[in-house]
């Protein structure tokens, strides 16, 4: 008796051959409309913003450099955005990261298809919908980190129209990709140095990519990057290395392999980051695999492709000597961004599916499709943080007392929408009054940063209202007014 699953199954497997011409034709198109759902989806979900989303509040200032130790491209494009939408908030973040989102799709798709044909491109498309960091976390928070992995595929994608011969261009955007990576965020030199030192050990690449044009690439780095480096080198250790005291918080599963003066539970975080960053991917490619009797063979340049995996592995080697000496103790899965970023062109290359690619891109689609319903169902039926009633909140401070404060809270995320919603500092400057914002089963903020002479000037004031969702949970906030007998600012000024 036949199965008719059986039968289904292998119908599905043993169909006529993928057009790969027609799906690498539609898949820019594809990109786009699928980063303007998202985009509208995040609109429709909150007016409100996430808390990797309201860090700009206050940080849109020209500066060099800015707080939390990031390089300052990402606030410019923020501030860009704001100055184009009217300063709307939540449309000028989300329309950042979102392109960002967008730009790290066609690249990838790009690159791999520029190296390798059309079944490469479409499948570093697949293998990306397997990356968390891509499918999941890039459509409903990061920043920095969606930036820093689009500018180093954009290396990787000079390096493949420097091997198609376009030498002139190729060595203008490596510069310029440089550029953006050292912008973004400064882990993104460990990606920059392994792809160089990778380089460097493949005679081919070595002798078509360190030529004399590479000074083409160094003049606009430098041009760049310069005045970023001199701001940094001006500032405190901390300002621009801060973040490495991240690298410090203890896992407590882990705390067991904590052995004195070295990382060894650090070691242990880095490779369970990176099974969590790159993992899915390579289990789904390598199972697409198993039907292919032979199996294809890797696809594009075998130099490209050992420079990839060169590139990865050197960066591993080196971060997990910073953090085995260095004694740290944790790496969060976005830290690995950078080292990581060609992965999916790399599965695409080295792993090329035969009759399992049906199979590998049915479950790249589901992927795509499921991670946005999923973060949608978690936003208006959950307690997601960006539904928190900030706009009553915004409002009863408003009505207590219309002239422009500074809020302060313990949770930047709610100082930052409250502020956005006012339309008072920190979104454009600083004020006189200070105002304390503290969610109900909170401490009040610390006053410390207070004048000395500041006193309240009004009561403690509790506002109940619901999430602003469907499931509708009442949140309660608390707020307080301070004031010194330093000036106030005039409200109409435009300050």
């Amino acid at each position: 008796m036949s199965d008719p699953w059986r039968n289904f199954s292998l119908a599905w497997l043993d169909g006529p051959p993928i057009n790969w011409t027609g799906l690498a034709r539609r898949a820019p198109a594809a990109i786009v409309v699928y980063c303007t759902l998202l985009f509208v989806l995040r609109l429709f979900l909150s007016r409100f913003m996430e808390i990797d989303e309201a860090q700009f509040v206050g940080e849109v200032q020209l500066a060099w450099n800015y707080g939390n130790s990031h390089p300052p491209l990402y606030n410019w494009l923020v501030r860009l955005a704001l100055e184009l939408t009217q300063w709307n908030w939540v449309f000028s973040v989300a329309l950042v990261r979102l392109s960002l989102l967008g730009l790290y799709h066609w690249l990838c798709f790009d690159t791999a298809r520029r190296l390798a044909g059309d079944r490469a491109g479409i499948l570093a498309l697949a293998a990306s919908a397997f990356l968390p960091q891509i499918v999941w976390m890039s459509i409903q928070t990061t920043a920095h980190t969606i930036l820093v992995i689009a500018a180093a595929i954009g290396i990787v994608h000079s390096l493949a129209l420097l091997r198609s011969g376009r030498s002139s261009s190729a060595f203008v955007w490596f510069g310029i990709w440089a550029s953006v990576g050292a912008l973004a965020k400064y882990n993104f030199f460990i990606f920059l140095v392994s792809f160089l030192l990778a380089a460097a050990m493949t005679p081919g690449i070595r002798r078509q990519l360190f030529q004399r044009s590479m000074g083409i690439s160094i003049a606009i780095f430098a041009a760049a990057f310069a005045p970023v480096a001199i701001a940094s080198l001006s500032a405190p250790l901390e300002a621009s290395a801060g973040r490495m005291a991240k690298l410090n918080s203890t896992i407590d599963y882990l705390e067991s392999f904590d052995l004195p003066h070295f990382g060894v539970d650090g070691l242990l975080s880095l490779a369970i980051s990176t099974m969590l960053w790159a993992g899915p991917a390579f289990v789904i490619f390598f199972i697409g695999r198993t039907r292919d009797h032979p199996r294809p063979a890797p696809d594009g340049d075998a130099e490209v492709r050992i420079l990839l995996l060169r590139t990865i592995l050197i960066g591993l080697a080196g971060f997990a000597a910073l953090v085995f000496v260095g004694d740290y103790h944790s790496v969060a899965e976005r830290y690995m961004a950078p080292i990581l970023a060609p992965t999916a062109i790399l599965l695409a290359l080295w792993l090329p599916q035969g009759l399992g690619a049906r199979n590998v891109l049915a479950i790249s689609a589901a992927f795509y499709t499921l991670a946005p319903i999923a973060v949608a169902v978690i936003a208006l039926f959950g307690t997601a943080r960006f539904n928190f009633p900030f706009d009553a909140v915004a409002q009863s401070i408003h009505a207590q007392n219309p002239v422009p404060a500074r809020i302060v809270s313990n949770r930047q995320d709610d100082a930052a929408n409250i502020a956005a919603l006012l339309r008072w500092p920190p979104e454009r400057g600083e004020a006189g009054d200070i105002v304390l914002v503290w969610q109900e089963n909170d401490e009040p903020p610390e006053t410390g940063g207070l004048p000395a002479d500041a006193k309240p000037v009004g009561p403690i004031t509790r506002v109940t209202a619901p999430i602003r969702n469907y499931r509708g949970k009442l949140r309660t906030f608390n707020f307080q007014r301070f004031s010194s007998a330093l000036p106030l600012p005039d409200p109409n000024s435009g300050g």
